[in-house]
């Protein structure tokens, strides 16, 4: 099997790899910068304990020779605001013409886009619980997480399941897409914006009680919508969401911290999280809109409200685009409280 990967992150190598180990031919399409270092050095997949270097393809144009036989498989990897871009990529590609297209990607509205360009049925959503990070030359994954598939049109792709088993992939079924994508949403509003607004990491938002009232009012929000929606959350590899949006409603709020404490900084541990990241790397783009801003829009569209995470989409996107001084925000969740208005 014959599979495109677009976008040679940390995710995008992750996969590469496993399907690469898995025996498949997998192919990186990749900017010119990353797709020299590939050709130099392949990948390094580190999985707890194991390592293993991987040899890739990779091209970073339509013209290069290994695009040129037909995919089966074309998996998006890139950040939520480069949808479009990936989109050209694949448009660009004869050999992507009857690809299955399988978003990996975090945030909501990734799955329409590629739907509109390319029609419901070749598209495929997918949630990966897999902590994966680049280090240096090599990705390290955590030995835990997964990948759990939704269909977005009619046909079931059901053959990804054991396509990704056969590479060492722990997976799953979800009916829902939409379900799907909300409930890893869950997830990614963990210890996450929050986080970036103040330059903290997740084990100070958590100390701190104007900061997690924060991080709660953002979820207590998120989950509104999704009741209000219908949307029912479902299991995710590694990850109870159900349980988490359980929680979120029922427990008071220092119940609550307490068991996200244990869970987040448990799952985490000395790790940044990507919001934070970008801001610290000077990214002028990041994935505040798709996940906090996609909250704020639905709310609006359901005739609520969802004031914490307007406010946090606004305040990272801004910082990161230069519009508005991270010194205002940074160590200090008064003014972020006051900025979000609880």
């Amino acid at each position: 099997m014959r599979a495109l990967i677009v976008g040679a992150g940390a995710v995008g190598r992750y996969l590469g790899a496993r399907l690469r180990l898995g025996g498949h031919d997998a192919v990186l399409y990749a900017r010119t910068e990353s797709a020299r270092e590939l050709l130099d050095d392949g990948v390094t997949l580190h999985v707890g304990a194991q390592e293993w270097p991987v040899a890739v393809g990779v091209a970073s144009s339509p013209d290069d020779v290994s695009v040129r036989a037909p995919f089966e498989l074309a998996i998006v990897a890139v950040k939520a605001y480069s949808t479009g871009e990936a989109i050209d990529v694949l448009r660009g590609l004869p050999s992507c013409a009857e690809s299955t297209v399988l978003a990996v990607q975090n945030g909501i509205g990734n799955e329409e886009q590629l739907a509109s360009a390319f029609g419901a049925d070749r598209i495929a959503a997918a949630a990966l619980t897999t902590a994966v990070a680049r280090e240096h030359d090599a990705v390290v994954a955590a030995d835990r997480g997964g990948l759990t598939f939704a269909p977005v049109g009619t046909p079931s792709h059901n053959w990804l399941l054991p396509l990704w088993s056969a590479c060492g992939v722990e997976v799953r079924a979800a009916n829902d897409w939409r379900a799907l994508k909300w409930s890893k949403l869950c997830i990614n509003l963990l210890a996450n914006g929050v986080c970036a607004a103040l330059d903290w990491t997740p084990a100070q938002v958590y100390a701190d009680a104007e900061a997690f009232a924060i991080e709660r009012e953002c979820l207590v929000e998120a989950t509104a919508v999704m009741q209000r929606a219908g949307i029912k959350p479902v299991g995710l590899v590694g990850f109870p969401v159900p349980v988490l949006v359980a929680a979120v409603r029922a427990l008071s709020p220092s119940l609550l911290k307490y068991v996200l404490a244990n869970r987040v900084l448990g799952a985490r541990g000395d790790k940044l999280p990507s919001l934070l990241l970008d801001l610290r790397a000077g990214r002028r783009k990041t994935e505040a809109e798709a996940m906090y801003g996609a909250v704020a829009r639905a709310a609006e569209t359901l005739g609520m409200r969802a004031p914490a995470n307007a406010a946090i989409s606004r305040i990272v996107a801004g910082i990161a685009a230069g519009t508005i001084d991270w010194s205002l925000f940074r160590g200090n969740p008064a003014a972020l409280k006051g900025a979000v208005d609880l």
